[in-house]
């Protein structure tokens, strides 16, 4: 579960990595070594989390932004 959050905090802050996560997770999956149950939650609930944030996400924004979406990770692998 850390390493899908780490990634998710990645692409909340950097929208190069974003459109990655996105649109390659299995890059994603490959690299950090994610698990099939969190490639599933990295394809499903943080791909529908990731692609309705905004462009940019503000700094000030940002760390809520992580731990809401680090809070749809934790219900979905709980």
């Amino acid at each position: 579960m850390d390493k899908l959050i780490e990634i998710a905090n990645q692409a909340i802050a950097d929208y190069g990595f974003r459109q990655v996560a996105l649109w390659s997770p299995e890059d994603a999956v490959e690299r950090w070594d994610l698990s099939p149950a969190e490639e599933a939650v990295l394809t499903g609930v943080v791909h529908e989390a990731l692609a309705a944030l905004p462009v940019p996400v503000e700094p000030a924004d940002i760390p809520a932004e992580q731990a809401r979406i680090a809070g749809l990770i934790k219900a979905a692998l709980g």
